[in-house]
């Protein structure tokens, strides 16, 4: 697959920028800081930036860099510990933990490296199981999953368990899971970290053609070839996000 054009890597801070109404993400001085043995540490230092919805931004940066910090707030699995967080409009930074799992649900899809299926359960169910949350009647549910796992080619594996699936074919149950909800947001970490480069182009190719039907894409990869599909790249080391937009 050739890569998309990328323009040259210049790194500067990530500067403050006017807010939008197509932004579907904004930071604003935003960070997050832990405390080790009584110690702070800053694993994200004060980040104002803006995504626009539909855009396809990857994040790179080394191990410990802060890119897992960034992705757990921007998914709302945790707060910043200072400034602001506004997502799809709302300002999420001090919702509680029920507000939280709800915005998740409706806004957000996520695909983990590791892809976090249930052993136990069949791909479809695997893939309907955030319908759930939605109160969603069984059928309804189980024709959406069916979709869902048609659109990354997998219509023939609905009865199939984990076990049963090659890593591709689970990480496209995985992406099949998150796309299940029709998400404004997809998140992906890693997604292709455990694939070979057979599978990890062909998952490439789906989650290019999500980014291509509107939704905004966030990837985080230490891999040049896979953040190059990208249209913008923020870079994260010691906590400071830079932008080469």
């Amino acid at each position: 697959m050739a890569p998309d054009m990328v323009m040259p890597m210049t790194a500067r801070p990530a500067a403050p920028e006017t807010a939008s109404d197509s932004a579907l993400i904004r930071l604003e001085a935003a960070g997050r800081t832990y405390r080790s043995a009584g110690v702070p540490v800053d694993a994200l230092k004060p980040t104002t930036l803006s995504i626009e919805a539909g855009e396809f931004v990857a994040v790179t940066g080394p191990s410990g860099s802060g890119k897992s910090t960034l992705l757990h707030i921007l998914g709302c699995l945790d707060r910043p510990s200072f400034g602001r967080y506004m997502l799809d409009g709302h300002d999420v930074s001090t919702l509680d933990d029920r507000a939280l799992a709800r915005i998740r649900n409706r806004t957000i899809g996520f695909v983990f490296q590791r892809f976090n299926l249930l052993r136990d359960e069949r791909a479809i169910r695997n893939v309907e199981l955030p319908l759930l949350y939605g109160g969603l009647p069984r059928r309804e549910r189980r024709r959406r999953a069916a979709e869902a796992l048609e659109r990354v080619g997998l219509a023939q594996r609905l009865a199939h368990y984990p076990g049963q699936l090659s890593g591709g074919e689970q990480q496209r149950v995985a992406l099949a899971r998150a796309l299940v909800k029709h998400p404004k947001l997809l998140l992906a970490d890693e997604p292709t970290g455990n694939l070979d480069s057979v599978a990890g182009h062909r998952v490439l190719d789906l989650v290019d053609a999500e980014s291509a039907s509107g939704t905004t894409v966030i990837l985080i990869t230490h891999d040049p070839e896979v953040a190059s599909h990208a249209r913008r790249r923020l870079e994260i080391k010691d906590g400071v996000v830079t932008d080469s937009a």
